[in-house]
Protein backbone atom coordinates (compact mmCIF):
# COMPACT_ATOMS: atom_id res chain seq x y z
CA UNK A 1 0.00 0.00 0.00
CA UNK A 2 2.80 2.39 0.90
CA UNK A 3 4.56 1.58 -2.39
CA UNK A 4 1.40 2.42 -4.33
CA UNK A 5 1.06 5.75 -2.49
CA UNK A 6 4.69 6.60 -3.25
CA UNK A 7 4.24 5.76 -6.95
CA UNK A 8 1.11 7.88 -7.07
CA UNK A 9 2.85 10.78 -5.36
CA UNK A 10 5.66 10.61 -7.95
CA UNK A 11 3.12 10.52 -10.80
CA UNK A 12 1.27 13.69 -9.74
CA UNK A 13 4.30 16.01 -10.04
CA UNK A 14 5.09 14.42 -13.43
CA UNK A 15 1.60 15.21 -14.75
CA UNK A 16 1.84 18.73 -13.37
CA UNK A 17 5.20 19.23 -15.05
CA UNK A 18 3.82 17.96 -18.37
CA UNK A 19 0.82 20.30 -18.14
CA UNK A 20 3.07 23.25 -17.34
CA UNK A 21 5.32 22.37 -20.30
CA UNK A 22 2.36 22.16 -22.73
CA UNK A 23 0.91 25.46 -21.51
CA UNK A 24 4.32 27.10 -21.79
CA UNK A 25 4.75 25.96 -25.40
CA UNK A 26 1.28 27.24 -26.31
CA UNK A 27 2.10 30.56 -24.67
CA UNK A 28 5.39 30.83 -26.61
CA UNK A 29 3.61 30.18 -29.91
CA UNK A 30 0.96 32.79 -29.13
CA UNK A 31 3.56 35.36 -28.12
CA UNK A 32 5.53 34.76 -31.30
CA UNK A 33 2.46 34.95 -33.53
CA UNK A 34 0.75 37.89 -31.85
CA UNK A 35 3.67 39.99 -30.55
CA UNK A 36 7.09 39.05 -31.88
CA UNK A 37 6.10 38.67 -35.53
CA UNK A 38 4.13 41.94 -35.74
CA UNK A 39 6.95 43.81 -33.96
CA UNK A 40 9.50 42.38 -36.38
CA UNK A 41 7.45 43.56 -39.32
CA UNK A 42 6.75 46.94 -37.72
CA UNK A 43 10.42 47.67 -37.00
CA UNK A 44 11.59 46.78 -40.51
CA UNK A 45 13.34 43.55 -39.53
CA UNK A 46 11.19 41.52 -41.86
CA UNK A 47 8.11 41.42 -44.07
CA UNK A 48 5.07 39.16 -43.73
CA UNK A 49 4.56 37.34 -47.04
CA UNK A 50 1.11 38.14 -48.44
CA UNK A 51 -1.19 35.53 -49.99
CA UNK A 52 -0.83 35.49 -53.76
CA UNK A 53 -2.05 31.94 -54.46
CA UNK A 54 -5.14 32.17 -56.69
CA UNK A 55 -4.14 35.62 -58.00
CA UNK A 56 -3.37 36.51 -61.60
CA UNK A 57 0.37 36.63 -62.25
CA UNK A 58 0.49 40.39 -62.89
CA UNK A 59 -1.63 41.10 -59.83
CA UNK A 60 0.59 38.85 -57.71
CA UNK A 61 3.69 40.73 -58.92
CA UNK A 62 2.15 44.05 -57.90
CA UNK A 63 1.12 42.78 -54.47
CA UNK A 64 4.65 41.55 -53.77
CA UNK A 65 6.18 44.77 -55.10
CA UNK A 66 4.01 46.74 -52.68
CA UNK A 67 5.61 44.69 -49.88
CA UNK A 68 9.17 45.13 -51.25
CA UNK A 69 9.28 41.52 -52.38
CA UNK A 70 10.07 40.00 -55.77
CA UNK A 71 8.15 37.34 -57.69
CA UNK A 72 10.00 34.57 -59.52
CA UNK A 73 8.15 32.03 -61.69
CA UNK A 74 9.66 28.71 -60.71
CA UNK A 75 7.62 26.54 -63.09
CA UNK A 76 4.31 26.08 -64.88
CA UNK A 77 1.91 23.16 -64.59
CA UNK A 78 -1.46 21.88 -65.70
CA UNK A 79 -4.18 22.53 -63.17
CA UNK A 80 -7.88 21.67 -63.32
CA UNK A 81 -8.83 24.29 -60.72
CA UNK A 82 -6.93 27.46 -61.66
CA UNK A 83 -7.22 29.08 -65.09
CA UNK A 84 -4.08 29.76 -67.15
CA UNK A 85 -1.96 32.59 -65.75
CA UNK A 86 -3.03 32.16 -62.11
CA UNK A 87 -0.67 31.34 -59.25
CA UNK A 88 -1.11 27.74 -58.06
CA UNK A 89 1.44 27.64 -55.21
CA UNK A 90 3.91 30.00 -53.55
CA UNK A 91 7.09 29.59 -51.53
CA UNK A 92 7.58 30.87 -48.81
CA UNK A 93 4.04 30.35 -47.55
CA UNK A 94 1.74 33.27 -46.63
CA UNK A 95 2.49 35.01 -43.27
CA UNK A 96 6.11 33.82 -43.32
CA UNK A 97 8.51 36.59 -42.15
CA UNK A 98 11.19 37.34 -44.71
CA UNK A 99 13.77 40.04 -45.39
CA UNK A 100 13.30 42.94 -47.77
CA UNK A 101 13.65 42.12 -51.48
CA UNK A 102 13.23 38.39 -50.77
CA UNK A 103 12.29 36.31 -53.82
CA UNK A 104 8.92 34.57 -53.67
CA UNK A 105 8.84 31.53 -55.95
CA UNK A 106 5.54 30.61 -57.60
CA UNK A 107 4.10 27.87 -59.80
CA UNK A 108 1.74 29.21 -62.47
CA UNK A 109 -1.20 27.35 -64.02
CA UNK A 110 -1.28 26.66 -67.75
CA UNK A 111 -4.87 25.38 -67.51
CA UNK A 112 -6.38 21.94 -67.77
CA UNK A 113 -4.38 19.09 -69.26
CA UNK A 114 -5.06 18.69 -72.96
CA UNK A 115 -5.44 15.23 -74.46
CA UNK A 116 -5.60 13.95 -78.03
CA UNK A 117 -8.87 12.27 -78.99
CA UNK A 118 -8.01 8.75 -80.21
CA UNK A 119 -9.54 7.18 -83.31
CA UNK A 120 -12.24 4.86 -82.02
CA UNK A 121 -14.22 4.16 -85.20
CA UNK A 122 -13.43 0.67 -86.44
CA UNK A 123 -12.40 -0.60 -83.00
CA UNK A 124 -14.33 -3.00 -80.82
CA UNK A 125 -16.54 -1.55 -78.11
CA UNK A 126 -14.23 -2.99 -75.45
CA UNK A 127 -11.09 -1.47 -77.00
CA UNK A 128 -12.82 1.89 -77.41
CA UNK A 129 -13.80 1.98 -73.73
CA UNK A 130 -10.22 1.20 -72.73
CA UNK A 131 -8.83 3.97 -74.96
CA UNK A 132 -11.36 6.47 -73.63
CA UNK A 133 -10.36 5.74 -70.05
CA UNK A 134 -6.61 5.66 -70.71
CA UNK A 135 -6.80 9.02 -72.52
CA UNK A 136 -8.65 10.61 -69.59
CA UNK A 137 -11.92 11.16 -71.42
CA UNK A 138 -15.40 10.44 -70.02
CA UNK A 139 -17.75 8.06 -71.83
CA UNK A 140 -21.11 9.83 -71.83
CA UNK A 141 -23.33 7.50 -73.85
CA UNK A 142 -23.34 4.43 -76.10
CA UNK A 143 -26.11 3.91 -78.65
CA UNK A 144 -26.58 1.07 -81.12
CA UNK A 145 -27.48 1.17 -84.80
CA UNK A 146 -27.55 -1.32 -87.65
CA UNK A 147 -24.81 -0.92 -90.22
CA UNK A 148 -24.06 -2.62 -93.51
CA UNK A 149 -20.42 -1.48 -93.32
CA UNK A 150 -19.25 -2.11 -89.75
CA UNK A 151 -19.56 -5.58 -88.18
CA UNK A 152 -21.56 -6.09 -85.02
CA UNK A 153 -19.82 -4.78 -81.86
CA UNK A 154 -17.58 -2.33 -83.76
CA UNK A 155 -17.69 1.43 -83.19
CA UNK A 156 -19.35 3.10 -86.20
CA UNK A 157 -19.33 6.73 -85.00
CA UNK A 158 -17.75 8.89 -82.30
CA UNK A 159 -18.98 12.31 -81.14
CA UNK A 160 -15.50 13.89 -81.07
CA UNK A 161 -13.29 13.99 -84.15
CA UNK A 162 -10.10 12.02 -83.68
CA UNK A 163 -6.67 13.71 -83.44
CA UNK A 164 -8.07 16.97 -82.00
CA UNK A 165 -7.01 18.39 -78.61
CA UNK A 166 -9.61 18.63 -75.85
CA UNK A 167 -9.52 19.15 -72.10
CA UNK A 168 -9.03 16.15 -69.87
CA UNK A 169 -12.41 14.79 -68.75
CA UNK A 170 -14.31 15.87 -71.88
CA UNK A 171 -17.42 13.77 -72.63
CA UNK A 172 -17.51 11.53 -75.68
CA UNK A 173 -20.32 9.36 -77.05
CA UNK A 174 -20.19 6.29 -79.30
CA UNK A 175 -22.44 4.59 -81.81
CA UNK A 176 -21.79 0.84 -81.93
CA UNK A 177 -22.79 -1.25 -84.93
CA UNK A 178 -25.35 -4.03 -84.60
CA UNK A 179 -24.41 -5.40 -88.01
CA UNK A 180 -26.78 -5.54 -91.02
CA UNK A 181 -30.53 -5.32 -90.51
CA UNK A 182 -31.98 -8.80 -89.86
CA UNK A 183 -34.46 -10.40 -92.22
CA UNK A 184 -36.89 -10.86 -89.32
CA UNK A 185 -37.52 -8.53 -86.39
CA UNK A 186 -38.33 -10.44 -83.22
CA UNK A 187 -39.42 -8.87 -79.93
CA UNK A 188 -36.90 -9.67 -77.18
CA UNK A 189 -37.83 -10.79 -73.66
CA UNK A 190 -37.89 -7.61 -71.56
CA UNK A 191 -39.88 -8.57 -68.45
CA UNK A 192 -37.69 -8.67 -65.34
CA UNK A 193 -34.93 -6.58 -66.92
CA UNK A 194 -33.74 -3.13 -65.91
CA UNK A 195 -35.36 -0.38 -68.02
CA UNK A 196 -32.02 0.82 -69.38
CA UNK A 197 -31.09 -2.73 -70.42
CA UNK A 198 -34.53 -3.21 -72.00
CA UNK A 199 -34.16 -0.07 -74.11
CA UNK A 200 -30.73 -1.27 -75.28
CA UNK A 201 -32.20 -4.66 -76.26
CA UNK A 202 -34.94 -2.94 -78.26
CA UNK A 203 -32.36 -0.87 -80.12
CA UNK A 204 -30.31 -3.95 -80.91
CA UNK A 205 -33.44 -5.71 -82.18
CA UNK A 206 -34.25 -2.89 -84.63
CA UNK A 207 -37.27 -1.81 -82.58
CA UNK A 208 -38.10 1.37 -80.70
CA UNK A 209 -39.36 2.31 -77.26
CA UNK A 210 -43.04 3.21 -77.06
CA UNK A 211 -45.00 4.52 -74.08
CA UNK A 212 -43.52 3.99 -70.62
CA UNK A 213 -46.03 3.62 -67.78
CA UNK A 214 -45.32 3.05 -64.11
CA UNK A 215 -46.98 0.68 -61.68
CA UNK A 216 -46.55 0.15 -57.94
CA UNK A 217 -44.72 -3.13 -57.41
CA UNK A 218 -43.06 -3.60 -54.01
CA UNK A 219 -41.64 -7.03 -54.90
CA UNK A 220 -39.43 -5.67 -57.70
CA UNK A 221 -36.59 -3.21 -57.76
CA UNK A 222 -37.49 0.24 -59.11
CA UNK A 223 -37.27 0.65 -62.92
CA UNK A 224 -37.76 -3.06 -63.61
CA UNK A 225 -39.90 -4.07 -66.61
CA UNK A 226 -43.15 -5.71 -65.45
CA UNK A 227 -44.86 -6.30 -68.80
CA UNK A 228 -44.38 -5.45 -72.48
CA UNK A 229 -46.96 -4.72 -75.17
CA UNK A 230 -45.80 -7.52 -77.50
CA UNK A 231 -45.12 -11.11 -76.57
CA UNK A 232 -41.45 -12.21 -76.65
CA UNK A 233 -40.34 -13.70 -79.99
CA UNK A 234 -43.26 -12.10 -81.81
CA UNK A 235 -42.32 -11.14 -85.39
CA UNK A 236 -43.05 -7.45 -86.02
CA UNK A 237 -42.15 -4.81 -88.62
CA UNK A 238 -38.88 -2.96 -88.30
CA UNK A 239 -39.01 0.00 -85.89
CA UNK A 240 -42.17 -1.17 -84.08
CA UNK A 241 -42.68 0.73 -80.81
CA UNK A 242 -42.90 -1.51 -77.75
CA UNK A 243 -44.78 -0.14 -74.73
CA UNK A 244 -43.46 -0.98 -71.27
CA UNK A 245 -44.89 -1.03 -67.76
CA UNK A 246 -42.14 -0.26 -65.25
CA UNK A 247 -42.07 -0.88 -61.49
CA UNK A 248 -41.95 1.95 -58.96
CA UNK A 249 -42.01 2.05 -55.18
CA UNK A 250 -44.75 3.77 -53.15
CA UNK A 251 -42.61 6.82 -52.28
CA UNK A 252 -41.73 7.42 -55.92
CA UNK A 253 -45.38 7.09 -56.98
CA UNK A 254 -46.43 9.57 -54.28
CA UNK A 255 -43.74 12.06 -55.30
CA UNK A 256 -44.82 11.83 -58.94
CA UNK A 257 -48.48 12.33 -57.97
CA UNK A 258 -47.62 15.37 -55.82
CA UNK A 259 -45.59 16.87 -58.69
CA UNK A 260 -48.51 16.34 -61.10
CA UNK A 261 -50.97 18.01 -58.71
CA UNK A 262 -48.59 20.93 -58.17
CA UNK A 263 -48.19 21.45 -61.91
CA UNK A 264 -51.97 21.32 -62.39
CA UNK A 265 -52.47 23.95 -59.66
CA UNK A 266 -49.89 26.26 -61.23
CA UNK A 267 -51.58 25.83 -64.61
CA UNK A 268 -54.99 26.72 -63.16
CA UNK A 269 -53.55 29.86 -61.52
Amino acid sequence: MQKANKAQSRLIPTLKQLSIFVLTMILIVLIFDKIVMPLAVRHGQGYAVPTITGKKLEEAKQILADHDLKLVVESEKNDNFYSPGFVVTQNPQPKSVVKKNRRIYVVVSIGERQVIVPKLVGRSERDAKFLIESNRLDLENISFEHSTYYPEGVVAEQSLRDSVEVSSGTNISLVVSMGPFPNRFLVPTLAGKDMEKAIMLLQKSGLSIGRIMYQLEESLLPNTVITQSYEPNSEVPRGTAIDLIISKLQDAMQTEADTTRTNETIFEL
